[in-house]
């Protein structure tokens, strides 16, 4: 056989061929050396074929544990029956034990092993020998030690398996949970880029609609509104740069959006104010109380509400109330607007972002026709979470 076959066979298949041939060649020459006890005939051709297709056997061994066991124990009783008494017969079924319980076959393992115990020692008594002879003792110890060693074995595997599989599940648990914080960013800078847009882009399309319109008949209102639309145009682009910064990872240490929270909303109150929305302001409280994600939740709030005024509600006039208490934030927006349905409401994206928004940080908002006329949003945000 060529080097290159050698090399494509199964390593295990290799090592148990190894382990057959020198079963055979030790078995055989142990025997040869013995030449049998006064009261046995020594092994003859007969006796060295059995001794051999014993170790034969040992080739499949792996994969079949039980089966192989069986043969080789017959093959060796046959051997022994037959006088030939010389103890290098019990290597192979010995072998065999060890491979069955060691792979997992405990009952035949064990079942075999006393059995052929048994039968050795039966056929001793059977054959006129009344006394436990040496050979006998060195039998019983020798099974017994394999059968130890093979339970060892058996042990020792199965909790190298139970270790690789916890092992296995730790690595799916965390790029399960990798998975999920990549799902959650992604879903975080998603409600930012249409929180940061649909206000922006509505405060730019309600002004540029103002300068077309006056741009003959009054051109220095019609330059006010567009000097507005640049202003509005030159924060959003600050904003969405911010953004994809984070997208591209070209400054790990930079903030993830830019600075926006409660004093960002009198900002918000005048951009408001530019699309002709009369805002009256009402914010109470230290703002430095205030965590940063708390802050920017708050001013998202008043924004999507904002422009969910300016975009939907045909109100001239709309309250903003934000007050720093000492367990929460208060964020309340109101208009006097035509309002909506329910159904408007559960069908719009922007208020189901506040909702979600609002639920992450552990707090509550409603979002509702108001008593009479307009809409009102109000959230309560905690201003510490609770521990999950």
């Amino acid at each position: 056989m060529s080097r290159e076959s050698l090399r494509r066979m199964p390593r295990a298949f290799v090592v148990d061929c190894a382990l057959s041939l020198a079963v055979a060649v030790s078995t055989v020459l142990t025997s040869v050396m013995a030449g049998g006890r006064a009261e046995q005939s020594p092994p003859d051709w007969l006796g060295y074929l059995l001794l051999v297709v014993a170790a034969v056997f040992l080739v499949a061994r792996r994969r079949f544990p039980p089966q192989v066991m069986v043969l080789t124990m017959l093959v060796s009783l046959l051997y022994f029956g037959l006088g030939f008494g010389t103890g290098a017969f019990t290597i192979a079924p010995a072998l065999a034990v060890y491979t069955a319980i060691a792979a997992g076959h405990r009952i035949a393992g064990f079942s075999g092993a006393a059995v052929y115990l048994v039968v050795v020692l039966l056929a001793d008594r059977l054959a006129g020998q009344r006394n436990v002879s040496e050979g006998n003792i060195w039998l019983v110890i020798w099974i017994l030690v394999i059968v130890v060693v093979g339970e060892v074995s058996r042990s020792r595997a199965e909790h190298l398996r139970v270790v690789a599989e916890q092992a296995a599940r730790a690595e799916l648990t965390r790029e399960m949970e990798a998975q999920r914080r990549a799902d959650q960013e992604r879903l975080r800078i998603a409600r930012e880029l249409h929180d940061v847009l649909a206000h922006n882009i509505s405060v730019i399309s309600i002004q540029a609609g103002v300068a077309e319109h006056l741009l003959r008949r009054d051109p220095d209102k019609a330059h006010l509104a567009v000097t507005t639309i640049r202003r509005v145009t030159k924060d959003v682009l600050v904003e969405l740069r911010s953004i994809l910064d984070v997208l591209r990872r070209v400054d790990e240490a930079a903030e993830i959006f830019p600075p926006s929270g409660l004093e960002g909303i009198e900002r918000l109150a005048g951009r408001a104010a530019a699309g002709g929305i009369t805002v009256d302001l009402d914010v109470r409280g230290r703002a430095s109380r205030v965590p940063a994600d708390v802050g920017l939740a708050a001013y998202r709030i008043v924004q999507e509400s904002l422009t969910n005024v300016i975009r939907h509600s045909g109100a001239a006039h709309a309250s903003v109330v934000v007050h720093v208490n000492e367990a929460d934030v208060l964020v309340r927006v109101r208009d006097d607007g035509r309002g909506v349905s329910g159904d408007d409401v559960r069908a719009g994206n922007g208020i189901a972002g506040m909702t979600e928004r609002v639920e992450a940080m552990s707090g509550t908002i409603t979002a509702a026709p108001a008593d009479g006329r307009g809409f009102v949003v109000e959230a309560r945000l905690p201003l510490r979470r609770p521990e999950r």
